[in-house]
This record gives structure tokens, sequence and C-alpha cells, in this order.
């Protein structure tokens, strides 16, 4: 009778059902994700340099570690540029070189300002008229968006950007109405900060070598007010297609309309405040000036940095300054940056980009919104694959834009739609240096999922915006394709690349360079052969050919892109 009274409550119960714990699936999918993409990278692309697969498979799995385990960011990367290290994929010598490189600088250089700045108080003070009438939070997120874009008019670096206006979203996390929405806040600035970059010629290097390309092919070289009438409108509208997704996404609905707090009234500005204003001014004046001084940004904002450690600017002891620097932070940028190397100085990346361009079928590459839609994709999905926004433009210009160019296309509307589809770059933390600063600090709430769950409608609408430019806007605003009087000849490395993708291109390079309008320029002397200028033709033919590097001939390109640059600044404010 007890043995029935014991049993019954058990026979009377629910079936059992088997649940996995919590963090199960991810914790079988990872290692089973990264075993498979290892050994296809291995096995399969036998015309790939060993170097180049493991800098390959390396990037897959830092990749797999930073969206499906809850490894840190940080030591995923820096896991990732020890295996380089020790495979050899990259010498010993070239990790220790990425931490004296300009972008370390110029970050350790902003994380100081940026603690002058906010213990000075300044940063309250920049962001009291935007809260004044207490804005509602969507109408507040739109203003603030245009705010963030209109830096990108005097700042030349985005991770300048980032850095200097931490202190201003710090400053506004007290002012939410909700603490919720925090994350937005945060997902807002780099968001706005990388999109609004692709309105200014100097927003990013990554413009300034596609002008050099565009003017290598014989078309009229871009200035700094033509660069912003072609790509100020598709930035502006990026930016707020980005707003708008973040709203959606991350903020619930019955918060839109909540009101910000208004920001203490500080009255004037102390002596202290003017001072530390004036160095800041100083400081872009002279960024916006390099091609007269010579000296570099990273240079400029250390100079400033030093400066505004000393008494008349900040009471606080130059040790505890230094505190506010984020070390993990200059390592992950460097360890990421080193990641990139690899896959740049094995040609991996170069080989990635042969092969999307190998894969469309010839029937999309024939048509004008075929190549669109491709290039596109292709541009907006390169950051995946190569982290610099430079090396990305760097690759996809001579790789593939200049490719279609050659099938008949403007080439100055191919190397537009690649440039700028290299501004989206937020699906990944490590995808670009102002995701990072934001996504790293403790007050910013947002996680790799929430980039992904932002990464996906955004990629879209981006690469949206730049077919419908590509069909509807730049070609009103390009000057026709003029016949070129010379035609540039494809270097080795790119005529190889061609002659491997049978399919979609001609067998034979000439001929291909014959039938286009615009001849493509050199992968590795984007202006050697450039056919812009008709100074001295005599003096030109006599100069000797010189063969450069990829980064002396690219060293060469900003510095005559500086120059015009100049001459535009002088123009607009004569």
């Amino acid at each position: 009778m007890s043995k029935a009274v014991l049993l019954a409550p058990l026979a009377a119960s629910e079936p059992v059902r088997l649940t996995l714990p919590a963090g199960l699936f991810r914790a079988v999918l990872a290692p089973c994700l990264a075993l498979a993409a290892s050994w296809a990278i291995w096995t399969l692309p036998q015309e790939l340099a060993a170097d180049a697969r493991v800098a390959l498979i390396v990037t897959v799995l830092a990749m797999i570690g930073w969206t499906l385990t809850k490894i840190p960011e940080s030591l995923v990367a820096l896991t990732a540029a020890m295996a380089l290290v020790l495979t050899g994929t990259v010498g010993e010598d070239r990790l220790y070189a990425t931490l004296g490189s300009d972008l370390v600088w110029l970050l350790l250089a902003a994380f100081i300002i940026a603690a002058v700045v906010k213990d000075a108080g300044l940063a309250e003070r920049m962001v009291a008229p935007l809260t004044a009438r207490r804005p509602r939070f969507a109408a507040f997120a739109f203003a603030l968006a245009g705010a963030i874009a209109a830096t990108a008019l005097v700042l030349p670096s985005t991770s300048g950007r980032a850095a200097l206006l931490l202190p201003v979203f710090l400053a506004l996390l007290p002012l939410l109405p909700d603490a919720r929405m925090a994350r937005a806040l945060a997902l807002l600035f780099p968001t706005v900060i990388l999109l609004s970059a692709g309105g200014s010629l100097i927003g990013a290097g990554a413009h300034l070598i596609a002008a050099e390309a565009i003017a290598a092919t014989g078309a009229p070289r871009l200035g700094y007010l033509d660069w912003l009438m072609l790509g100020g409108p598709l930035a502006a509208l990026a930016s707020a297609t980005g707003v708008a997704l973040i709203l959606w996404l991350f903020v619930p609905r019955r918060l839109w309309a909540a009101r910000m707090a208004a920001a203490p009234q500080t009255g004037p500005c102390t002596a202290q405040q003017t001072r530390i204003l004036g160095v800041i001014a100083t400081l872009v004046a002279l960024w916006l000036t390099e091609p007269w001084h010579g000296l570099g940004m990273s240079l400029v904002a250390m100079l400033g940095a030093m400066a505004l450690l000393t008494r008349p600017f900040t009471s606080r002891k130059t040790k505890e300054v230094f505190r506010a620097v984020d070390m993990e932070l200059i390592l992950y940028m460097a360890a990421t940056m080193l990641m990139a190397q690899a896959m740049t100085q094995t040609g991996a990346d170069l080989w990635l980009a042969v092969q999307a361009v190998a894969s469309l079928p010839p029937i999309m590459l024939a048509s004008g919104p075929g190549v669109a839609i491709a290039l596109s994709a292709i541009a907006v999905l390169a950051h995946l694959a190569i982290a610099s926004r430079s090396a990305r433009a760097a690759i996809l210009i001579p790789a593939v834009a200049l490719p279609m160019a050659g099938l008949g296309h403007d080439a100055t509307l191919m190397i537009l739609i690649a440039v700028m589809g290299t501004g989206f770059c937020q699906t990944l933390m490590s995808s670009a240096k102002p995701v990072a600063i934001f996504g790293l600090r403790d007050e910013a709430g947002f996680t790799q999922a929430d980039l992904l769950q932002l990464a996906g409608p955004l990629g879209a609408a981006k690469a949206l915006l730049l077919v419908g430019f590509a069909l509807f806007v730049w070609p009103q605003q390009i000057a026709p394709a003029q016949p070129p009087l010379t035609f540039v000849a494809l270097a080795p490395e790119m005529r190889t690349a061609i002659a491997a993708m049978s399919d979609p291109f001609p067998p034979n390079p000439n001929a291909m360079l014959a039938s286009s309008p615009r001849p493509p320029a050199r992968p590795e002397g984007l202006a050697a052969g450039s056919t812009s200028s008709a100074k001295a033709p005599e003096k030109r033919a006599k100069r000797k050919v010189v063969k450069l590097t990829v980064a002396n001939q690219f060293e060469r390109d900003l510095k005559a892109a500086g120059r015009q640059i100049r001459r535009d600044l002088g123009r607009l404010f004569r």
C-alpha cells in the first residue's frame, strides 16, 4: 500500500522533457564550427599560400570567439595575435611594432585629452545647448547625430573623434530619462561617427586613396567640396537611418517621447576651461594644416596632451590622468591591427576579393544595376575580413572596382561605391576602432549580440542606399567619361588575378583595357600613370619609372591629397 502511494504521484506526473542547459548549445556549436571552418580553409583553397591560409583561419576563429563565446573580446584578439606570431605568419617584431603605431599614440593622447576635458567640466558645457529645452529622446537622438556628423568636416580620424566624444557620452548618461537608454546612446555614437565620415574627404584615409585612384583613371580630381557634394547626402541619410534603427530596436516605443533632463547651468567659462578650449582649437587647426607644417596627426595630439597635463590646464597629478587611459582597449587595437596586417601581408584579403568577384555570374557584371548591387554587397561585407578601412579601400579599388570598370562601367562610379561601402563596419567589436572605444566601456551597456542585431538591417539599408545613389544620383553629378590619351598598364599582380577569373572576365587583360571607357589604375601605383595634369609633358616623359611599394605609394598619394585639401580649404574660407 505504501509503495502504491509513493508511486502514484510519479505515474500521474507529466512526461519528463530533456532540455539542454543554458549556454550548452553555444558551447558545442563554437568548437564544431571552428573545426569545420579550419578544415575547409586549410584544404579547399589549394592556390592560397600556407601563411595566407593560417591568417584566414585565425581571423575566422577570432570571429567565432567574438560572436559565439563569452570570452572577453580583448582576450580573443590577443590570443589570435599570439597564434599568428607562434605560427610564423607574422614576425615577432611586427607584434611589438603595432604597439608603436600612430593609432596607438593617437588613442593614448585622445584619452588624456578626454580625461582633462571631463575633469574641467567642459563635457557638460558641450551638452548643455542640446538639453536646455529638455527635448524628447527621439528628437534629441537625431539632433545629437547631426552634431556628431558635423565633426567629420574638421576632424580627420574616426578613432580620434570617438575618443574626443567619449566625455560627451559620459556627460549625457545622467541626463537620460531611463537607464535602459544607455545602450541605445552608446550605439548611436560609433554608428554616426562611422557613417558620417563618408561625407568628408578627410573623414577617413580611405577617401584620400579613392580620390587618388579616381584621378589616376583620367577623371577630374575630387577636392574637398566635390567630395562633400558626392558623399554628404549619402552620409546624412545613412546616419539618420542608423539612428532610426537604433530607436526602433533598442528603445521601447513609450520612451521615445520621454524628455531628457536639462544639464545644470554652469555659467560663463572659467579661465581653465578657456585655456583648454584654446588648446583643442589649436589641435584642430594643426590637423587641418598638416600639409603646411608636416607634423602628423598623432604627434600633434601627443603635443596637445602633454600641454594639457601641465598645471595651467589641470590640477590633477599626471599619474592620476594616465589612469584614465584604457590599456585594455589599446592592446585590443594593437592585436586587431596585427590581424589586419597579417591578412594584407599574406595576400589573403586580395584572394578573398578576387574570389568574390569570380563567383559573380557574367550576366550580373554586364549590367549597371547588377554591378552596383554586387559591388555594394562586397564593399559592405568586406569589413568582416579586412579590419582597417584604408586597407579595405586599398584592396577593393584595384581588385574589385577597377576590374569591373574595365568591363565598360564608369570607373569613378565603381570607386565611389567601393569606398563608400567601407564606411559600414559595425558588425563586430573589432570591425572599427570607434565601436571598440564605446563597446569595451563598462558604461556602454551594449554587447556583441546587440551589434549583430543592429548590423543586419543597417547593413542592408546601407547597401540599398549605395545602389540608389549609384543608379540615380551620382551619374548626374559625375562628369561624363572622356577617352583617355594614354592607357595605364595593369600591374603583373593584377594581370595574374584577372587571368585567374576565366568566367567573369575576358582572358586577355589588354583587350579588357581597350574596351574600357576609363583605364584601371595600377594597384601598386594608383597615381603613377595619371593623365589628369597636362603640365610639362616632355619633362614627365623623361622621368625614370620607379616601382614603389604599396606603403610608399600610399604615403605619396596622401601627401598629394593633402595639398589638394589645402587648396580647397583656402578656396572655401577665402
